[in-house]
């Protein structure tokens, strides 16, 4: 009898200590949740965030308010959010630019980098299209090429700002083929869409949803796909790599990072949240060209490395700057 209820006793001790652990254990989330877009509305990055905004809604029953800070090749945005209380109720969007900087400064102080940071998890890689207005007298790469070769500097392309697939789509791209094109920057892709759509620019390397669209209506044309394979929504579009430069190969990667120091429960909560939500029919009713991953903080850990190590190498090839 005696040896019962010391063993009821330890049973209620360790039951007193868990609940007591447990009631110990903040309450997430206990307000809205800030979802920073560091892009203006209308792009690859908002439309991405948008959605995971409204499955988190739903699955944490806490409004996600996106929140769009455009400037700075990313930092402004980037900068909000690494600042942030690391609670959970501050999350970032972003995308290659946070792994490029750092090469592109070439040794100069980042306020910001992956080490502010606590990867969530990567959600989506996207394609994009080598486009141009249709005034433009090409009508494949190699004409492009042939182009750009009979009028050194004087071809423009735009993108998203410094460091984003598109400013790198393009830079590897004059590399590559060893022609001269003139970068310029734009705050978005709403903003780079709409020079490219009207002329102002000769080209650009923009995301399959961004520039689909327009080539749909025979505003743009489609010269190539950026990436290795064929995009699944025009497969009889070659790629840049088919079309005489092997081996080039340029995406966007999309990821949701929580300000360094974050918990790992809320860490690890939100991306079984994100997980649950790209594998849902309204999810990917809304990002039909995106291909969705969601792995786990410690494997985008991996990836963001490796990410950091081959945009190195890029920017080294094309000779890409920050300035």
């Amino acid at each position: 009898m005696k040896k019962f209820t010391v063993s009821i006793c330890v049973f209620f001790a360790i039951g007193l200590e868990g609940s007591g652990a447990f009631a110990a254990a903040p309450a997430y989330p206990i307000k809205p949740i800030r979802l920073i877009v560091p892009f203006p509305p209308g792009g690859g990055t908002d439309i991405l965030g948008r959605a995971i905004g409204q499955h988190l809604t739903m699955a944490l029953k806490q409004n996600v308010i996106v929140d769009n800070r455009a400037g700075g090749n990313t930092v402004i945005g980037s900068e909000l959010a690494a600042r942030a209380v690391p609670d959970g109720h501050t999350l970032l969007v972003q995308i290659n630019n946070l792994t490029a900087l750092p090469a592109l400064a070439a040794g100069k102080p980042l306020t910001v980098t992956v080490a502010s940071f606590a990867p969530v998890t990567l959600v989506a890689v996207l394609p994009h299209l080598l486009v141009v207005p249709r005034t433009v007298q090409a009508s494949s790469v190699k004409e492009l090429i042939a182009l750009a070769k009979a009028a050194p500097k004087k071809l423009t392309y735009a993108s998203a700002g410094i460091g984003t697939p598109v400013h790198l789509g393009g830079a590897l791209f004059a590399s590559m083929a060893g022609v001269d094109l003139l970068h310029v920057p734009y705050k978005g892709a709403a903003d780079y869409t709409t020079a490219v759509l009207g002329a102002h620019v000769d080209m650009t390397f923009g995301s399959v949803p961004t520039a689909l669209p327009h080539i749909r209506t025979g505003v743009l044309k489609a010269l190539g796909a950026t990436t290795a394979k064929r995009v699944k929504v025009l497969p009889d579009l070659p790629t840049i790599a088919e079309s005489g430069l092997p081996g080039y190969d340029i995406s966007s990667w999309y990821g949701i990072f929580a300000p360094a120091g974050t918990p790992p429960s809320i860490v690890n909560l939100l991306r079984a949240e994100i997980a649950r939500g790209i594998a849902t029919k309204a999810v990917m009713d809304r990002l039909p060209d995106y291909d969705l991953i969601a792995n786990t903080p410690a494997e985008f850990g991996v990836f963001l490395r490796k990410d950091a190590e081959m945009t190195a190498r890029v920017i080294a090839r094309s000779g890409a700057t920050a300035d």
